[in-house]
């Protein structure tokens, strides 16, 4: 049976130009990505009534936010007065449950008493009551314009907005808490009422661990598919997943909804995370407030008082889901899918292989030597990066009095240690790319890729869609390709590599994104063994920018 040659060393000029093409286009879903992520731009005072407005709103923080004011302290009494007014004038009845506690600091008893206030926007049906809760006590470090100034900002901006529309079907009660910051008191207060507890259908909290950035979902009760369902359909700009909810899991961070949540009922969290050096700090003034994530902010809470305010908040468990943001949209599927399409997944790719194998464009030495040079490629990097990391630390440690551990992180800075991953892997592909072709490169990052996905299944599922949707993709591409005459050549095309960019590329990038806005520099080191990976699945770009070689001649059988 005649074989044909592969690619020709003629084609090396358009390869390459191919190559940069893509790059480009790569670099353009990256940018897309986190554009599509910025919050929203803020509206005026002159925005029509029913609309919520971040210059409204401001009005609020600037009027809470003078001071420190943490629980028991005169400031304190101030800001509750402020919010008992503003609920008043709003017309929501605003009444205010005062609970006694005793601290205990350095040694000695204090007692003081800490006072939720409590409003309530009556609904046209019976049924249990939505509640949209953020807390109003600050730190002693700072006037909390952020934690939690924004988010009662927030709530009495979406109240007006509630008011003066058509009424919802369900009661709406708005809690503004005392004594978060001391240890969530005033919500464990709260939940200690069976009242509340057999009233209340759904609670939506607002919170912040920074200054800036997108209003993000980052927790949910769980069998949340209701709760997904709804907020994916009316979220004007989400931005969530459910590997975020999975990480919160496992840290030793809480909020006021986690004694709702140990009092049974379900709810949704959001949070802001970029710039957290301003967190729990004096810096946390009205001048370091966004307008635009005050803006996203109230506008999740006004959809999230529109939606579940019009419906029935008696039955909304449903089995868990999988979901992430995708430019605009939230995609969601039932997490029940994960672990059979992981066993798809694992058989195709040894099908792949072997079918490739049977046409001669894979063989076991090299595809062996495709995955020592993965290997290789994320252990340096891995390496050269923590050592970058640590003399950027000390570097900055000497000239910065706060350390760089206290210190948001410059984009600048990330793209260091992912260009990092990017040379590390050029080079080791420019060592073995005579032997090893461009197919045995990407099967060797799907190997990869597999073989996290079978941890992350089990550790954190929610994550499973970072590693599932590419295997797809690339399992489809180059499963397509054994049709063809010339499949390594048509690895090479344009179109076939930004259709195997765009997945890894985009749910990677606002993956890292978040990460990188809520975490310290040392994260990179993680994201360096991601990001070769990634590189390697897109690797017939990397084969022709690391050499003006060719893929080895190999030849390959034809179809039939």
């Amino acid at each position: 049976m005649r074989k044909s040659v592969q690619r020709s060393r003629d084609n090396s000029t358009k390869d390459w130009k191919s190559s940069i093409i893509v790059v480009l286009i790569s670099i353009l879903f990256v940018l897309s990505t986190l554009y599509a992520e910025q919050p929203p731009s803020p509206k005026g005072n002159d925005a029509h009534e029913l609309e919520f407005s971040a210059e409204r709103a401001m009005k609020h923080v600037r009027a809470i936010a003078q001071e420190p004011h943490p629980s028991g302290s005169a400031a304190n009494e101030r800001v509750r007065d402020y919010v008992h007014d503003q609920m008043l004038a709003l017309g929501l009845s605003p009444s205010i449950a005062t609970s006694p506690h005793t601290l205990v600091m350095n040694d000695e008893k204090k007692r003081i008493d800490l006072h939720n206030i409590i409003g309530k926007i009556k609904g046209t049906e019976p049924g249990k009551a939505l509640m949209l809760t953020a807390h109003y006590d600050s730190t002693p470090y700072g006037p909390g314009a952020n934690d939690d100034t924004v988010g009662v900002a927030a709530l009495l901006e979406t109240a007006r907005v509630l008011q003066a529309g058509s009424p919802l079907e369900r009661d709406i009660w708005f809690v503004i808490t005392d004594g978060e910051e001391m240890g969530l008191l005033g919500a464990r207060a709260f939940w200690q009422d069976s009242f509340a507890r057999e009233e209340i259908g759904l609670v939506v909290n607002f919170e912040a661990r920074g200054a800036s950035g997108p209003s993000v979902l980052f927790q949910t009760s769980g069998h949340n598919g209701a709760l997904i369902a709804n907020f994916a359909s009316a979220a004007v700009a989400p931005v969530s997943s459910s590997l975020l909810g999975d990480l919160y899991k496992t840290m030793p961070n809480d909020t006021d909804l986690t004694v709702a949540l140990e009092a049974g009922l379900p709810g949704l969290n959001f949070a802001y995370i970029e710039d957290w050096d301003k967190y729990h700090s004096a810096e946390d003034t009205p001048e370091h407030v966004s307008l635009s994530t005050l803006q996203h902010h109230g506008e999740n809470a006004l959809e999230m008082a529109k939606r579940f305010g019009s419906m029935d908040l008696s039955q909304l468990q449903e089995p868990d889901r999988i979901y992430f943001n995708w430019y605009q949209l939230l995609v969601h599927y039932p997490a029940s899918w994960v672990v059979p399409t992981t066993i798809v997944l694992v058989l195709i790719w040894l099908l792949l292989a072997g079918a490739w194998w049977k046409r001669g464009g894979v063989a076991p030495t090299r595809l062996a030597l495709a995955v020592s040079g993965v290997l290789g490629s994320m252990l340096v990097s891995v390496l050269l990066s923590f050592c970058l990391y640590l003399g950027i630390t000390s570097v900055a440690n000497a000239i910065m009095p706060e350390g760089i551990h206290y210190s948001a992180i410059p984009v600048q800075a990330n793209v260091v240690f992912i260009a990092v991953a990017l040379i590390v892997h050029l080079f080791v592909t420019r060592i073995i790319h005579y032997r090893v072709n461009s197919l045995e490169w990407m099967l060797a990052g799907m190997l990869y890729y597999l073989l996290l996905l079978i941890v992350v299944v089990n550790i954190l599922p929610g994550a499973s869609y970072l590693l599932m949707l590419p295997l797809i993709i690339h399992s489809v591409v180059i499963g397509g390709m054994l049709l063809t005459d010339a499949p390594i050549g048509n690895l090479n095309r344009i179109g076939v590599l930004s259709i195997l960019a765009i997945a890894p590329l985009t749910l990677t990038t606002s993956f890292l994104h978040l990460l990188y806005s809520a975490m310290p520099l040392q994260i990179n080191v993680f994201s360096t063994f991601l990001c070769t990976i990634i590189i390697t699945l897109l690797q017939p770009v990397c084969s022709s920018l690391a050499s003006s070689r060719q893929d080895p001649l190999i030849p390959i059988n034809p179809i039939g």
